[in-house]
């Protein structure tokens, strides 16, 4: 089974596909290796090594622009389509979170959270928690 995802190791983010990458999960512990010439394999990154982040692919995709999956962790703009929407016409920036089961757009300092799907609404990748930290800093 081919399952979306990416990982940051503290320094770089690498995703599913890159070449001459492996992810091996055992339980609830993964390590994401890069093949090499030799007999062993080079560890990469590891659910063991106190820095590296595994994160999951959404059920949703960007809406603005280039079609793209959205991360765990990414930071959404979602944007009202409708006339009269539900949450009014203030664009909704967040981080990406699975909460009880969903995916949800958090806004910590709003402390306010909303379904990352919506019928009514479009959503836009503006970056991820760990490359473009200061995206979230002046959000209201």
């Amino acid at each position: 089974m081919n399952t979306a995802y990416r990982v940051w190791d503290g320094e770089q983010m690498y995703y599913w596909g890159d070449v001459n990458l492996n992810l091996l999960i055992k339980g609830k512990e993964w390590t994401l290796y890069k093949d090499s010439a030799g007999l062993c394999p080079d560890i990469v990154a590891s659910s063991q090594d106190g820095k590296s982040v595994f994160l999951k692919v959404t059920d949703q995709f960007q809406t603005h622009g280039k079609l793209r999956p959205i991360y765990a962790s990414d930071i959404v703009q979602q944007e009202e389509t409708a006339p009269g929407g539900l949450y009014g016409p203030e664009p909704f920036i967040g981080e990406v979170k699975m909460i009880d089961g969903q995916w949800c757009i958090v806004n910590e300092k709003k402390e306010e959270c909303r379904p990352l799907f919506s019928e009514t609404a479009t959503n836009k990748v503006l970056g991820d928690v760990y490359q473009n930290p200061e995206l979230l800093e002046g959000v209201e």
